[in-house]
């Protein structure tokens, strides 16, 4: 099974992958080599940077709760019930 066999594992690589992408183009909220100040005073790459975990963070979450509902991922499940 690769990556792209279903539509499931296809959307969440392209999410994560675009995370990722976005990451390193050197845009100014998340690269900069002088201080522009974005919320009271913080460099705007640090608030950048702060949305950006905060939405991976969110999507992995959701990834989570989207991956447990699929049936593959409780192959081992019924085994463990005996032990």
């Amino acid at each position: 099974m690769d990556i792209f066999s279903n539509s499931f594992e296809k959307k969440w690589a392209l999410i994560f992958g675009f995370l990722f992408f976005i990451i390193m183009v050197p845009f100014p909220f998340f690269y900069a080599t002088r201080y522009i100040p974005v919320i009271y005073g913080l460099p705007s790459f640090i608030v950048g940077w702060t949305a950006h975990t905060a939405i991976t963070m969110i999507l992995i979450v959701v990834f989570y709760a989207q991956a447990m509902r699929r049936p593959e991922y409780h192959e081992f499940d019924e085994e463990r019930k005996g032990e």
